[in-house]
């Protein structure tokens, strides 16, 4: 079982990829929306420079593809892409961590041709949109045990080369780690890592991210700092995909639209729950 995230040039760097105050928004599929589940990713990350501040965003969404298929409503699938570039200018972030490529790789021939001009549309986009300094990082996942599409193992290894010649092409740096991960650190099904996995991924990608120092500690303290990460990726959660959105905005908000005013009222409630994760953190790096 192998989890590979391709390498680009930015291996020799010395500096970090993240800054101090960076806003981090993570979109893509199934592998990103179960981050959600345990907060351990982003706790490995904060337990290492709680002082830097960072403020992490989950726009993951199970299924979804480079081209926002699985984000669409009642339109055709531009809608999708467009509620992609909505959703991280909800996120108002400073870096995009994206991670696609596993949907395309086992949906087929056609996904995987189709899939260098969506990346390459996206990544312009992310940087031309919003936040004019914005920076775009590329993370690709390869072949996981739980897929068995036929020829899937030829798509990823296609899936792997589009991103690293997408990376080339538009100066785009990639985060990379070979992962072979044991039988407990996935799912049941083999198609995502689970808590314990999310916690190696994290480890094996923060001296990339943040620098080699520190880390979160398992148990106790560590399982602490994890819950403030899920009970702040539960709160923007409700902030940006709300569950009746049709009638907050779409084709039945004549009824109840006037309640999508409260939407924004999430928002001091995550940064109060970044700021709980910042103090934890840094009690934990103090206690250590």
């Amino acid at each position: 079982m192998i989890w590979l995230f391709l390498l680009a040039g930015v291996l020799n760097s010395g500096q970090p990829l993240l800054q101090p105050g960076d806003r981090v928004a993570i979109v893509g599929g199934t592998f990103v929306e179960r981050m959600q589940d345990s907060g351990t990713f982003e706790a490995e990350l904060q337990s290492r420079r709680p002082e830097w501040k960072l403020s992490f965003r989950n726009l993951g969404w199970s299924g979804d593809d480079v081209h926002g298929i699985a984000r669409k409503r009642f339109d055709g699938p531009e809608e999708g892409y467009q509620r992609i570039l909505a959703d991280v200018e909800t996120a108002d972030p400073t870096v995009v961590l994206v991670a696609y490529g596993a949907s395309e790789a086992s949906d087929g021939a056609a996904a995987v041709e189709r899939f260098e001009a969506g990346l390459m549309r996206l990544v312009g986009d992310l940087r031309s949109s919003g936040n004019k300094g914005r920076r775009v990082i590329l993370v690709a996942p390869v072949a996981t045990p739980g897929y068995r599409s036929a020829e899937y193992t030829k798509s990823v290894e296609r899936i792997r080369a589009v991103i690293a010649k997408v990376a080339k092409q538009t100066d785009t740096p990639e985060l990379a780690v070979d992962w072979k991960p044991s039988p407990g650190e996935v799912t049941h099904d083999g198609l995502v890592p689970n808590s314990v996995g999310y916690q190696t991924l994290a480890t094996r990608l923060a001296d990339r991210l943040v620098g080699p120092t520190g880390g979160a500690p398992r148990g106790g303290d560590g399982d602490r700092l994890a819950a403030a990460v899920v009970a702040k990726d539960e709160l923007f959660f409700h902030r940006y995909r709300p569950q009746n959105e049709t009638y907050l905005m779409l084709f039945r908000k004549h009824e109840q639209g006037n309640n999508a005013a409260e939407i924004p009222r999430f928002d001091p409630l995550i940064q109060a729950a970044d700021g709980r994760i910042w103090a934890t953190a840094r009690a934990l790096k103090t206690d250590r």
